[in-house]
């Protein structure tokens, strides 16, 4: 396999390409030198977990900053923090929070994990656990006057953040971990968390201050393998997964969508290579939460990850190997107007043992369908399109009109919503092109200044295409036989192909453009999954 052109290339027609590759388009398929790409770090990402070695990743934003925070890799005894503005080039600050300076409740050799921050009223309110001197995983807050801290603990007339952890409900309370606060849209303020007990599961209460519960609202949320916080019964069991006897449903994150609340979070162990993001939902912030579930179905409330099954006869994650492992504990923010999920995923993505493997950050995109559920295009290891905000450009095909010949449900190319789970019944999501010539084309909403574009191929190994022949934008501005990186983004000896592989194209000089028109030739037919068009 390569990334070159196919063999079969119409020499004739290519002569009469009206655009140029190096002179007109860069074809990224074609700057894979067998390791890595060579791109537009302005324009594109891909994960390639290389640069933010940051466990439980949490990102606040300012001004168009970001600010990453995290269980620190490489001093779990503080706080380090990587700030960006691009998600291309990082600042790395150390050291934000060091309880060591301050002797407090934490052991002397406290363990920080997932810390948050926000900003409520102009103070900087750091959340996190750590490990009091009795050895007890307890949850507290640190406040600073910017997001850089340092944070300190917080002492005033109502509470003492120095000799107490801020959020424990008595004495004989059970192990505490992953805080995270939610602020609904009439200002109250909910705090979320892991407890441990018989299973590690999500608890709930109300703050009656940033840094103060009511501790009578409090109520259990989320238990791994149940329907819902008032069912016992654990029949969910791509939650539970992990080896040992205590099941894990940790690291909530909240988000709201059409009145309807989402509490997000992760199962079966940060080392577990299934360690995925699922949801629960309610109506009201302290439930009842509800799993979507389908008598006979699998992994229905999945939200973000690749499901799998730990039967050796039906052992899927077999194929993914080299893909993705242990993508969980994530956070939502907003580059501009776009929804993204920040998470952190195994740096080997072969990870296979229950022991310790060095996790990094990455990104991608979340979306919410017709009925305002969220759904997430990922996790990806591809090259992606940068956010409106960064980038300049945003996906101008979404308000357009899909239409084709000899294809089936080409309304799906532009409705955001990339398969990346084949082995889910989600085939009916990519859009089918017939035996023979094809087309699919999008009518623009209005005339764009055109950058790029990415044709994503089917997540299905049995229905993935290896040749386009073309990419009309109108006005002679087509691209003749655009490249599939088979090389990078197909394994044969497991039939699989990475979810999101791309065909990707970037414009040189951009240009105006009202629609576009991809055409195909293909013998025995085949499936693509999206387009997407960037312009402005």
């Amino acid at each position: 396999m390569s990334c070159s052109a196919p063999d079969d290339t119409n020499t004739d027609q290519n002569k009469n390409a009206f655009l140029v590759e190096n002179e007109d388009y860069v074809d990224l398929a074609s700057k894979y030198d067998g390791e890595s790409f060579d791109y537009n770090k302005l324009l594109w990402y891909i994960n390639d977990l290389a640069e933010v070695p940051l466990p439980d990743p949490f990102v606040y934003v300012e001004d168009d900053t970001y600010y990453i925070v995290g269980t620190n890799d490489r001093n779990v005894n503080t706080v380090d923090c990587y700030v960006t503005k691009d998600f291309s080039t990082y600042t790395h600050y150390r050291d934000i929070y060091d309880p060591s300076k301050y002797g407090g409740w934490e052991n002397d050799s406290a363990e920080i994990y997932a810390p948050e921050i926000y900003c409520f009223d102009g103070v900087y309110y750091m959340y996190y656990s750590a490990d009091d001197k009795q050895g007890v995983r307890r949850c507290s807050v640190t406040v600073a006057d910017n997001p850089l801290g340092p944070y300190k603990p917080l002492v005033n007339e109502s509470v003492d953040g120095l000799n107490y952890p801020l959020f424990m409900k008595d004495e004989n309370s059970e192990r505490a971990l992953d805080a995270t606060v939610f602020t609904d849209d009439d200002g109250k303020m909910y705090m979320y968390f892991t407890v441990t007990s018989d299973t590690q599961h999500i608890v709930g209460v109300e703050l009656i201050s940033p840094y103060e519960a009511d501790w009578s609202t409090y109520r259990d949320l989320v238990i791994p393998g149940t329907v819902d916080s008032e069912s016992e019964e654990q029949i969910l069991e791509w939650e539970m997964y992990r080896d040992n006897k205590v099941k894990i449903a940790e690291a909530p994150i909240m988000i709201k969508s059409e009145g309807k609340y989402y509490l997000t979070y992760s199962v079966n162990g940060c080392w577990n290579k299934y360690y995925n993001v699922c949801y629960a939902v309610s109506d009201t912030p302290l439930g009842n939460y509800v799993k979507p579930y389908e008598e006979g179905k699998l992994w229905t409330n999945l939200l973000m990850g690749f499901p799998g099954t730990p039967d050796e006869d039906e052992l899927i994650y077999g194929q993914w190997e080299g893909f993705a492992s242990g993508t969980g504990h994530h956070s939502f923010f907003y580059v501009g107007d776009q929804l993204m999920i920040g998470y952190h995923a195994h740096k080997n993505r072969g990870w296979n043992s229950k022991y310790y493997t060095p996790r990094y950050f990455a990104i991608d995109y979340v979306h919410f369908d017709e009925n305002g559920t969220p759904f997430c295009n990922g996790p990806t290891y591809s090259i992606v399109n940068l956010p409106e905000n960064i980038s300049g450009f945003s996906n101008v095909a979404v308000g357009g009109v899909a239409y084709g010949n000899n294809v089936e449900n080409a309304e799906k190319s532009n409705d955001n919503y990339i398969v990346d789970c084949y082995n889910l019944d989600n085939k009916n999501n990519e859009v089918a092109l017939g035996e023979g010539e094809s087309y699919i084309e999008i009518k623009l909403d209005d005339s764009y200044e055109i950058k790029a574009i990415l044709i994503y191929n089917s997540a299905y190994y049995d229905s993935y295409i290896t040749e386009i022949e073309y990419i009309d934008f109108g006005n002679g501005n087509i691209v003749y036989y655009p490249q599939f990186c088979e090389d990078f983004y197909v394994n044969d000896e497991t039939e699989f192909i990475y979810p999101g592989s791309c065909f990707n194209i970037e414009f040189i000089k951009n240009f105006k453009a009202e629609s576009v028109r991809i055409g195909f030739n293909l013998p025995n037919g085949g499936s693509i999954n999206e387009i997407v068009v960037l312009g402005k």
